[in-house]
């Protein structure tokens, strides 16, 4: 895992980035660490952990810049979904910035619904929309 590029994307992608330890500790947690690459470079990242065993909870998808609209996002979270489901996940749960209208078509588009809204919830202040795709985990 080059932990550097993903944390350049991390960087580049969102206001309030998390920071490098936490990117590295995420990796060590149930769930999914996914990275795609193109050119042999991070395109994008996408990590999800298990929950409580059966909620799977999105904590971050990003894909660089140069690389954005070319469905990569999109193969990170459909990819992400499945290992999370895989691992046991009944329901699949994220939030997202109110103000990010395309990952809240990309996540509607992936049959996640609104669920509630969380007043202030980033450090800048805006609020978050908390999404979730209820699923049957094979495992039953």
């Amino acid at each position: 895992m080059d932990l550097d590029a993903i944390l350049r994307v991390e960087e580049e992608s969102f206001v309030d980035p998390y920071p490098r330890g936490l990117l590295k500790a995420l990796y060590f947690l149930p769930g999914a660490y996914l990275v795609a690459e193109s050119g042999g470079k991070v395109a994008g990242y996408a990590v999800g952990v298990i929950r409580h065993r059966r909620l799977g909870h999105v904590i971050s998808v990003a894909v660089t810049g140069g690389m954005r609209r070319r469905g990569i996002g999109e193969g990170l979270m459909s990819a992400l979904l499945e290992r999370l489901i895989a691992e046991g996940a009944e329901a699949v749960q994220l939030e997202v910035r109110e103000s990010n209208a395309a990952a809240i078509r990309l996540y509607e588009r992936l049959n996640f619904r609104r669920k509630r809204r969380i007043k202030r919830y980033y450090a800048d202040g805006e609020s978050a929309l908390v999404m979730r795709l209820d699923v049957k985990s094979p495992r039953r």
